[in-house]
């Protein structure tokens, strides 16, 4: 690994020649080593540690996690390899790369699902690990780079992709991604080729992983210019463009879904740069009552503040060539990553939106390393201008101090949501527990082909964290559980009702199942009351079928 950073003349010129300084402030030069990378490695796992063991130790699957492990295991214990290739073949062929390592994660740690999570905070810390190399690359000094990367795995904003194993597979690819950056940039300080082409191959398993990072890949082309020059820039940008447009086509082709069309994608984008902007907000304060508007002025006020500084007056403090001028194209950066990690979601369902709720919030998996370099980066600037301001008692070390205590005062922050947010995931997985438990119970036995419904139970801890919330959820609990694959389980939702048909019993409304379930082969549950029936004709199925019906949709509406 090996940086360079620049010694910026204090009269805002630099060794480069005649451009000024904050051109320069993030140059390749001085090499950072193996060893302190992986001192910077270990912080990263002890915050991780401390702030996901929790989960770790008393979180579980949800959602996808159950129908996932469900047609990994193609019976559980069997580990039928051919089997569960060709189950994940139909239904992610666009991610091709999430074919083969869903299944193998199940392979790997089985039902135990301490050992995925632990996975899923291992992700989070690579994905750390490989955003500190860049920012040390272009630069920034080891005590920032870390302290943002620290903030990346504990930001509460996006963490279900730390608490939810599913979610991981957005961080693979981001560790995919930044790893490739790292290698790039390396490659064009040692002028060789070779590097490159091993970025290139990760940024195609990254898109392959999941596309949210096509468009970082496509503008990584940008920093190769800063970083060398347009001739040494361009053969590696246009690599990079010709993986980024293969993985889009790709994945356009393989992906089905609805097309809003010019109007509707003009309409959701007005909607992610709104609750973008609100998610901005609670970055800088996500404690307390949400204050988006005074949050986004405070920076915005903060970022002119610093540029009017920098260009009246460019003799201000630097640490090791980094001042004020890396800060301003450091928070830039930052906002430009945001944007970067969000614009994949633009022609999506208006599902994809930012938001902070939980499993909603995977939307936020990349955009986080951007907002949370943002808001530091806004710290480094009022970090400078408080030193500035001291002078001539003012220093270097007060401006870090500053950064710092304030990037210190954000990651307890980040962590005490985080905590908050753990309590309803565990929650969350108990009442599934219990749930599972309660069928076993009412249902010791299921004869092969059976269809369970179940109703009279909540559908969601909170908004984004499902309890019996979905199809994907019960009937993989229910064909893991009962150790048949023939098996199928439907929870009976808010919305949703049953219906007695000729042949058989269905449920109807947005998001049914199609196919009804033939007398004989029903079984119908009712959890709250322990009501249970198993009609054998229409008129059985319609004398009884009202007294089963959803449960809460929401236990609570706080996150």
């Amino acid at each position: 690994m090996a940086v360079k950073e620049v010694s910026t003349a204090q009269s805002g010129r630099s060794e480069y020649g005649a451009r000024p300084a904050a051109w320069h402030a993030m140059r390749l030069e001085r090499p950072f080593g193996w060893l302190e990378f992986f001192l910077a490695l270990s912080g990263l796992a002890l915050v991780a540690a401390l702030a996901l063991g929790p989960h770790i130790q008393h979180g579980g699957f949800y959602m996808d996690d159950w129908s996932n492990a469900a047609g990994a295991l193609q019976q559980p214990g069997s580990f039928d390899f051919g089997k569960a290739l060709s189950y994940f073949a139909e239904i992610t062929n666009y991610r091709p790369v999430l074919v083969l390592y869903v299944p193998l994660t199940y392979f790997a740690f089985g039902m135990n699902v301490g050992l995925h999570l632990a996975w899923a905070a291992v992700l989070a810390v690579l994905a750390a690990a490989s955003f500190y190399a860049v920012l040390r690359t272009l630069g920034v000094p080891w005590l920032h780079a870390l302290v943002i990367a620290a903030l990346t795995i504990v930001f509460p904003w996006s963490d279900s992709t730390r608490l939810w194993p599913t979610a991981g597979q957005p961080t693979l690819s981001i560790f995919l991604a930044m790893t490739g950056l790292y290698l790039a940039l390396l490659g064009l300080r040692r002028r060789r080729w070779g590097w490159h082409l091993a970025a290139a191959a990760c940024y195609l398993l990254s898109i392959l992983t999941y596309e949210v990072t096509i468009p970082l890949i496509a503008c990584a082309g940008f920093l190769y210019w800063r970083q060398a020059g347009w001739p040494e820039a361009r053969l590696r940008w246009l690599t990079d463009l010709a993986i980024a447009i293969a993985g889009a086509i790709w994945v356009g082709a393989h992906t089905d879904r609805t097309k809003a069309g010019i109007a509707g994608n003009l309409e959701h984008l007005e909607q992610i740069v709104t609750s973008g902007g609100t998610i901005l907000g609670r970055t800088g304060l996500p404690v307390g009552a949400q204050q988006t508007t005074l949050v986004l002025c405070g920076i915005g006020l903060t970022i002119a503040a610093g540029a009017a500084a920098y260009f009246s007056n460019r003799r201000l403090p630097a640490w090791a060539g980094w001042g004020l001028p890396g800060w301003l194209i450091l928070t830039g950066g930052g906002v430009a990553l945001a944007v970067l990690g969000w614009v994949m979601f633009i022609p999506a369902d208006p599902y994809y939106t930012p938001s902070v709720y939980g499993m909603t919030n995977r939307v936020n998996a990349l955009a986080a390393f951007g907002l949370v370099t943002a808001v530091y980066g806004s710290a480094g600037i009022l970090g400078s201008l408080v030193a500035a301001a001291m002078r001539p008692k003012g220093s270097v070390l007060l401006s870090t101090t500053v950064t710092v205590v304030l990037g210190a005062v954000l990651l307890a922050s980040y962590t005490h949501v985080l905590r908050r947010h753990i309590a309803i995931w565990d929650t969350a997985y108990l009442s599934e527990t219990n749930a599972i438990n309660k069928i076993k119970r009412a249902l010791p036995v299921l004869p092969p082909k059976t269809t369970v419904f179940v109703g009279g139970y909540p559908a969601n801890q909170t908004l984004g964290v499902p309890i019996l919330g979905s199809i994907w959820d019960l009937d993989g609990m229910v064909k893991l559980e009962y150790d048949d694959m023939s098996l199928r389980a439907y929870p009976i939702l808010p919305g949703l009702q049953l219906v007695c048909r000729a042949k058989g019993v269905a449920l109807v409304g947005t998001g049914a199942p199609e196919r009804a379930a033939p007398y004989g082969t029903a079984r119908l549950l009712d959890l709250s009351l322990g009501r249970r029936a198993a009609p054998r004709s229409a008129e059985a199925c319609r004398r009884i079928v009202r007294d089963f019906v959803p449960g809460q949709l929401y236990l609570s509406v706080a996150y």
